[in-house]
């Protein structure tokens, strides 16, 4: 298979993957999400969380803020997994097939680089639909993503409008991403060969997200309370030194771990369903192929 091919094959099994992934994890995200951005954390736990959402603001509040992430995420995984897919291949000519454990993590790591600024964008507008509260009697949802957007390049200019919270999600996605194919390689390695494929390819999906997520949950925590804030918010106090100095003197070191049952959990669901989305994608474009091959 070229180079090409394979790219094209990563591009198209990401975005399956993506699909799969955001529709699997959303309540889930938005639990941790509230959680998470609380100006004060009052021991809320996940499912009391999606309960009283669903019972102040109707089910569909769990799902608020999907569509910009639906839309977009799509391409953002799929272009995880097509750079970190190219990105390992070339890695391996430079320093040899012998090491993949390396140029899998360094790889991930390019990959969640490369990513940043997009998933910044997405994240903020997700992150500013799931906080807001919409009471059942409510005719307005607010501001559609991109009217959203917009209200604050008008208010910020577009650095601060569109990429608050920048420095967080970098920080968060290049070492994650890089320990995430890592883990993911690593555990369908180790478990045993007899094991159907699918449950292989879950678990160690749902194994990779844990680990990756939980290694940078404080990261993820910050980054949540400086994309929560408001355009009308003052520049200091979306700043993230801001934000820790805070969190600190209000809650201590717990401020870090903030939503972090509700993060594994969906670690766990997204992540099984973003590799089970993967390699469906995968074998369908396999199967495809072969029979293009043979009709040729």
């Amino acid at each position: 298979m070229s180079v090409d091919e394979s790219a094209a094959r990563d591009f198209a099994s990401g975005t399956i993957g993506g699909m799969v992934a955001i529709l699997a994890g959303h309540p889930l995200d938005t639990a941790k999400t509230r959680i998470q951005a609380m100006p004060r954390f009052d021991g809320y736990g996940t499912w009391r969380v999606l309960a009283e959402t669903a019972r102040l603001e109707g089910p569909s509040a769990l799902y608020k803020g999907m569509s910009f992430p639906f839309c977009s995420t799509a391409l953002l995984t799929a272009v995880v997994f097509g750079v970190q897919g190219v990105s390992d291949r070339l890695l391996q000519e430079a320093l040899g097939q012998e090491r993949p454990q390396l140029t899998g993590f360094l790889g991930g790591c390019i990959a969640g680089l490369a990513q940043s600024p997009l998933v910044c964008i997405v994240d903020l507008v997700k992150t500013q639909r799931q906080v807001q509260f919409t009471p059942r009697s409510s005719a307005s949802q607010g501001p559609t993503p991109v009217r959203l957007l917009l209200q604050r390049v008008k208010a910020l200019g577009f650095g601060q409008g569109c990429l608050q919270g920048l420095g967080p999600t970098a920080l968060k996605e290049c070492p994650s991403y890089g320990v995430y194919f890592l883990v993911y390689e690593e555990s369908k390695r180790l478990l045993d060969p007899r094991a159907p494929a699918v449950l292989s390819t879950l678990f160690s999906g749902g194994m990779a997200g844990c680990f990756a997520l939980g290694m940078i949950h404080p990261v993820d925590v910050v980054k949540a309370r400086v994309q929560s804030l408001p355009a009308q918010a003052a520049a200091e106090q979306r700043s993230t030194r801001h934000i820790i100095g805070e969190g600190l003197r209000n809650e201590g070191a717990a401020f870090f771990l903030r939503g972090f049952s509700a993060a594994m959990q969906r670690a766990f669901v997204v992540n099984a369903a973003t590799f089970g989305g993967v390699e469906l994608g995968v074998a369908l474009w396999d199967r495809m192929s072969a029979k293009g091959t043979a009709t040729a």
